[in-house]
């Protein structure tokens, strides 16, 4: 796990190289490297940089940037291919000898054999970049999921990419400007959704794609290219009775592949279903005795610490319990912010567990994201089939309903009148899940009369669901919006913030795979939370956790910001820092007043978000597309 920053350019760019490099110095702090890159005649056409987090291979072998032998390729990468074990032996068949022991130049020598369609066989999470110097190219690529984060910008004759944003940024190559599209995305979700990102002209490399960049000329030239689809296939109905061994099998291999490290490995217990599985599955394929950690609150409705202890004590695992205060968050906001690659809502129990878990002198933790959007744990899937009976009426009867709900000023009927507004049940789910503002009220946020261009963007791609089941089309939503923008980013960016790798053996392919091709009989059951995991999973687990009902991960910020957080939160929202980020002051308070007075449909979310959001844009001197005034001219 490492961080990595280069680029391709005609003119000398190892001064901006080097700036983006050590602005990632806290996501490798083990080694750093820098590489020129040369034509075959030995024409200067880029730098590439990394950060290096030793997890594989410890030794020198695996520094970065790493050459092949023959001097044809370059490669800086971030990331972990699970199956490369299975992958070097292949190439050794055909004659490929190796000089370490790690996945890096496993990596390098399967595209130096297969090219692109090496991609194809990678089982991991991954970010990276390849040059080769006999055909002039350089490429860009991520896995198919988006677990590891890879950003790019043109800027003067040159492509710049890294792992972070602020390291673009670094660069002193990007200009410091708040992305317009980015703006209404965030408004919308809490998070930026890609390809947007927060800085005009920064796009976030799509997952599952390659990026070429061609030198050949005077300026690099772009072409995409997909090499892996998350989703295909119907759910299979005749293997009904199989589909929760057949779960249970690939999560099985997925946790074995995700414990593969040369350093000391823990997980993350909130004593929910999805992280308790992985730690039964990694107690029952480990040697060794696990390190387990939960984030606990005195307020006893948020805390999960009983269920945690409970399989913490089934397993006999070294079990720690970090307890988080609000004025212990209040206290941490200064490093949060320093952190936080872009803004979120989310993230900030990522932080704090990261932070205590690398304290104990872990280098590599599993985590159980990505089961609530597998096997359909989020409120969204029993939305979209309460929904889907309205749609199977004359769309006329949504259409009256909609106008009709949207007349009332109340949150809770604007969202409704959007809902029904979508073109599928599945959709409609989602968005009343996902939704922060709604359009109306992120014109009045924004002052403008029209909607940002990036308010409804959610996907990385438009693609046509109706092949999918009502079921698979939430999870492609789930996975591809909330998990991807928000879960996936936050996870990535908190952890690598204490040089901490966090893997997720949930998002797997094969897993995913198996989870999806359920059928979704099988995945919503009246009185029972994540019924195709519990029959998966249940004989592993207690009794007690399984008849649970489910309680997703909170932070008590309804509480605490009435009260320790209160003096914090409303110095940015009831100041002038609303110009910094060009939203209108008086509606920004609005939503401040409107979270003090309890008014329904009003949570502390919004709040919380634009707050974010400010605080952010002061912390990394961003200013808006529309004023060219810095932050530091405006105080």
């Amino acid at each position: 796990m490492c961080g990595i920053a280069g680029a391709f350019a005609p003119s000398p760019v190892v001064d901006s190289v080097m700036r983006m490099t050590n602005a990632l110095h806290h996501r490798g702090p083990d080694d750093v490297g820098l590489a020129e890159l040369l034509t075959d005649e030995g024409h200067v056409t880029g730098t590439f940089g990394h950060r290096r987090l030793s997890i594989l291979d410890l030794s020198t072998a695996g520094h970065q940037p790493m050459f092949s032998r023959d001097g044809r390729y370059c490669l800086t990468y971030n990331g972990e291919i699970y199956n490369y074990r299975e992958l070097r032996a292949e190439l050794e068949r055909v004659g490929i000898g190796f000089q370490s022991s790690g996945d890096t130049e496993v990596l390098l020598a399967a595209w130096a054999c297969y090219g692109r369609d090496a991609l194809k066989k990678l089982r991991g999470m991954f970010a990276l970049a390849i040059w080769d110097s006999l055909e002039k190219r350089g490429f860009l690529a991520r896995d198919e999921f988006g677990i590891k984060p890879l950003y790019y910008a043109e800027q003067r004759g040159a492509v710049l990419f890294a792992s972070e944003v602020r390291a673009l940024l670094a660069s002193e190559m990007v200009p410091r400007t708040l992305s317009e599209e980015a703006l209404g995305s965030y408004l919308a979700a809490g998070s930026v959704s890609e390809p947007f990102t927060i800085i005009e002209g920064v796009r976030a490399i799509p997952p599952g794609c390659v990026l070429e960049v061609r030198c050949d000329g005077v300026c690099p030239r772009l072409e995409t290219h997909r090499f892996a689809a998350l989703f295909g296939g119907d759910p299979d109905d005749d293997a009904t009775g199989d589909a929760a061994a057949t779960l249970r099998g690939a999560m099985r291999d997925s946790v074995a592949h995700h414990l593969v490290s040369d350093v000391p490995l823990g997980l993350f217990l909130s004593g929910g279903l999805d992280s308790s599985s992985v730690v039964a599955l990694a107690c029952e394929v480990s040697d060794s005795t696990i390190d387990t950690f939960t984030v606990t609150f005195g307020e006893s409705s948020y805390s999960e610490a009983g269920p945690a202890r409970e399989v913490a004590r089934r397993y006999a695992t070294r079990h720690h319990e970090i307890l988080l205060s609000a004025r212990d968050l209040l206290n941490a906001l200064p490093d949060v912010f320093a952190a936080m690659d872009q803004p979120s809502l989310d993230g900030l129990n990522t932080y704090v567990v990261s932070r205590a878990v690398r304290a104990h002198g872990i280098k590599v933790v599993l985590s159980g994201l990505g089961g609530d959007e597998l096997f359909a744990g989020y409120p969204s899937f029993r939305r979209a089939s309460s929904l889907a009976s309205l749609w199977r009426l004359p769309a006329e009867f949504r259409r009256l309903g909609m106008v009709g709900a949207a007349r009332f000023e109340d949150a809770r009927f604007q969202k409704t009148s959007e809902v029904l507004g979508q073109k599928t049940p599945a959709f409609g789910a989602y968005l009343a899940s996902r939704t922060l503002f709604g359009s109306e009220h992120i014109r009045a946020l924004t002052g403008r009369l029209q909607p940002l261009a990036g308010d409804r963007a959610r996907l990385i791609d438009n693609r046509d669901t109706t092949d999918l089941s009502l079921l698979q089309q939430v999870s492609f939503y789930e996975m591809t919006g909330y998990m991807r923008n928000t879960l996936l980013r936050d996870s990535d960016v908190f952890s690598m913030a204490h040089g901490l790798e966090l893997r997720v053996p949930l998002v797997d392919r094969e897993v995913a795979r198996a989870a999806l091709a359920a059928p979704d009989s099988r995945k919503l059951r009246r009185g029972s939370s994540k019924p195709l995991l519990v029959d998966a999973m249940g004989d592993l687990l207690p009794q007690s956790l399984l008849q649970r009902p489910k309680q997703g991960f909170t932070i008590p910020f309804q509480s605490w910001m009435k009260d320790e957080l209160f003096e914090e939160v409303e110095s940015v929202l009831a100041s002038s820092q609303a110009d910094l980020v060009g939203l209108a002051r008086a509606s920004v308070r609005a939503v401040w007043r409107d979270f003090q007075r309890g008014r329904p449909g009003i949570n502390w979310s919004r709040p919380w978000a634009l707050y974010t959001l400010m605080r952010w844009a002061h912390q990394n001197n961003v200013h808006p597309q529309s004023s060219g005034a810095t932050l530091t001219q405006i105080r």
